[in-house]
């Protein structure tokens, strides 16, 4: 399950994705998308050229960026870096929630 999601999340939606890194690294994002997937949810990895919400951008960061392993040391996006973009896994959740096909509910209460 782990190399179908880094080659349907991370390599198609993640600018920050790199083969040759460890694998075992993996944005909060990421393991939210495995859970869920784990729990039984159906999860549309199609690519979507529109951008996040700012309103559900503010809801991943204040629910999930902060438990990100990244997010004190390691995300731009996070440090508000010039034009650093969010990590697939914000960027995936991220339409999803606006499609409502999730809700932060479902990313908070993951297990």
């Amino acid at each position: 399950m782990r190399s179908n999601i880094v080659k349907n999340l991370c390599k198609k939606h993640c600018k920050y994705y790199k083969p040759s890194k460890d694998n075992e690294l993996a944005c909060k994002g990421f393991t939210v998308i495995e859970k869920l997937i784990k729990n039984g949810r159906k999860i549309s990895f199609n690519k979507s050229e529109k951008k996040v919400s700012a309103s559900t951008g503010k809801k991943l960061i204040g629910n999930m960026c902060v438990a990100c392993s990244f997010y004190e040391d390691g995300c731009d996006f996070a440090a508000e870096k010039k034009g650093a973009p969010p990590c697939g896994g914000f960027i995936l959740l991220g339409h999803l929630l606006d499609g409502k096909i999730i809700t932060i509910d479902d990313i908070v209460n993951i297990h």
